[in-house]
């Protein structure tokens, strides 16, 4: 199992999508899910707002431009119905009048239209970081997990080389995990953890 995958089933970040292009949401839905956010999309803005009130969702993003409705307005009632989440607000070619708007209604940053991938991550991470989530990014849960592995190593007083062989692993591949410069597998960690004598859940407890 990869690192996205092992993201996906620790770190849930509930993200809502309200725009009515089919296709930006189709595409901010896989930039997303394969970074595991848990998201979902809606073209449909009230709908959406709907869907908030149901559920917490720590982030949504929301098109400014929508043909039946004010975005802005929009923002407003999410902000209402869920005030725990963080708003984006979209838009192509935003105006001065609406972007104070939509900070008024509760709206977080503005990604301007058309979205590019990096741009949006970066959003969503500033406003993780807020709210004291940590990031998402590959190269960083590595450096994290990497870390928690080497305090239980060294809480159960064992060494590189001691856990190494029992999990039948080299001490240099151990080491580039502890140091976060290398991703492992779930059987990898469930060999270390089992060395340990810990549960691989115990593991993500602190991620």
């Amino acid at each position: 199992m990869d690192n996205a995958l092992l993201m996906r089933d620790r770190i849930h970040v509930r993200t809502l999508v309200i725009d009515d292009d089919e296709a930006v949401c189709r595409r901010v839905f896989g930039w997303l899910d394969a970074e595991a956010y848990e998201v979902v999309t809606f073209t449909d803005p009230w709908a959406g707002v709907e869907r908030a009130a149901q559920g917490s969702y720590e982030l949504a993003l929301v098109d400014l431009r929508l043909p039946d409705a004010d975005g802005v307005d929009v923002i407003a009632r999410l902000r209402e119905t869920s005030p725990r989440t963080r708003v984006v607000a979209m838009s192509a070619f935003p105006e001065a009048d609406q972007v104070r708007r939509a900070i008024r209604a509760g709206a977080r940053d503005l990604i301007e239209k058309p979205i590019k991938q990096s741009a949006l991550l970066r959003a969503l991470e500033r406003q993780l970081a807020e709210i004291g989530i940590p990031a998402r990014g590959e190269e960083q849960f590595n450096r994290r997990l990497g870390a928690r592995l080497r305090r239980l190593r060294r809480d159960a007083r064992r060494t590189q080389r001691e856990v190494a062989e029992a999990a039948g692993i080299t001490p240099a591949q151990l080491s580039q995990i502890e140091l976060g410069k290398t991703a492992t597998t779930t059987w990898t960690l469930a060999r270390i953890s089992g060395t340990l004598h810990i549960t691989l859940s115990s593991v993500f407890e602190e991620l």
